[in-house]
């Protein structure tokens, strides 16, 4: 135990914790949308399967726990290993030359800090019922919380539209460069895959993106009332 915590305190061992961590976010991301996407199939798919969630608290609350521990330590981790980084070169670079590294992988301590932001209002917003709190507790005629109603709410109003398109933007920068530095760290990597690896993280972030904002814009432009 003592060797394996010592383990998890090198730098190498916290590049695999927020590897770790980072990945299981990734899991839940692409089942939050495509849970979300059932909002296509109308009231009664997506009031029902937001019904059927809560009818489980138990599992709920230990799935939010959950998700909460792996994002505290996620955050934590990064903000550890980059204040060591910061230590071990505590001069900054005359000239940034940057070869290989893409957008994505440049602007990580950017996104994240946009991510960690947008997350906290989008939590208030939709899930909490702070921010907006008209559809808080509005029943549908089934009975089920109103959560369709609730998003067609919010997505026609511009100034929300903008700033969740905006959300997405940050969400995809994080996601394409984390999920192919995550695999590559718990050392996922062969010499014949990895053009397929590298293109894993981008393609995984453009399936949630395009999830996400397909959302967003057929409630925006009418398609999905």
């Amino acid at each position: 135990m003592i060797r394996l915590f010592s383990h998890f305190q090198s730098s190498v061992g916290k590049k695999m914790g927020l590897a770790m961590t980072g990945l299981g976010l990734v899991v839940f991301v692409v089942f939050h949308m495509l849970g979300n996407l059932q909002l296509f199939e109308g009231p009664h798919a997506l009031n029902g399967y937001a019904a059927f969630l809560r009818d489980m608290p138990i599992m709920l609350w230990a799935v939010r726990i959950g998700l909460l521990s792996m994002a505290a330590l996620h955050i934590g981790l990064a903000l550890q290993l980059s204040m060591r980084n910061r230590r071990a070169r505590p001069v900054e670079y005359t000239i940034h030359r940057y070869r290989q590294a893409s957008i994505a992988s440049r602007t990580m301590a950017i996104s994240g800090m946009a991510l960690l932001l947008f997350v906290g209002f989008h939590l208030l917003h939709l899930t909490a019922g702070v921010i907006d709190p008209g559809f808080a507790d509005r029943r549908d005629p089934e009975g089920y919380r109103d959560v369709y109603g609730k998003v067609v709410h919010a997505f026609q109003n511009p100034f929300m539209v903008v700033l969740y398109l905006a959300g997405q933007l940050g969400l995809g920068l994080h996601l394409s460069h984390a999920i192919a530095s995550s695999v590559q760290t718990m050392g996922f990597e062969h010499a014949a895959l990895n053009r397929l690896l590298k293109a894993f993280g981008p393609v995984i972030s453009l399936i949630v993106v395009l999830g996400n904002v397909a959302i967003i814009l057929a409630v925006f432009l009418g398609i999905v009332r």
